[in-house]
């Protein structure tokens, strides 16, 4: 293994463990409002977004997969992810396990997977 394929390597582990440990930290947190609110679920839009984010960051580790088809696998760890974070932020004072706010972690992590199979359809190669 060459310098340069251990420093990709290691960094997409890295981002993957980021990204991981930025949602747990987030979820510990007692109360998020250092974000003014800008309009009506706003928090669900944010939701969406960190595990599209998420998606993403295992996308780019689907080597990980070993064998799987990435996309059942990735969308498998990312909801038992998304439903331990909900039950998570069940314990942390001021915060409340929600169902939307699962509803819209799927919806990220739905749109991340369309987009890599979009991708890939459009560029003739296996997901």
């Amino acid at each position: 293994m060459t310098a340069g394929t251990l420093a990709r390597r290691t960094a997409k582990r890295v981002f993957l463990l980021a990204m991981l440990g930025g949602i747990f930290y987030l979820s510990h947190q007692p109360s998020l409002e250092v974000i003014p609110p800008f309009f009506q679920h706003q928090d669900k839009v944010l939701h969406a977004g960190i595990y599209f984010l998420l998606s993403v960051s295992m996308i780019v580790n689907r080597d990980l997969c070993r064998g799987y088809h990435p996309v059942p696998v990735i969308f498998t760890l990312g909801l038992i992810y998304a439903v331990s974070d909900e039950i998570h932020q069940s314990f942390v004072p001021g915060r409340d396990c929600s169902a939307g706010d699962l509803l819209a972690d799927i919806v990220g992590l739905s749109i991340g997977l369309s987009v890599y199979l979009w991708y890939c359809r459009r560029h003739k190669k296996i997901g």
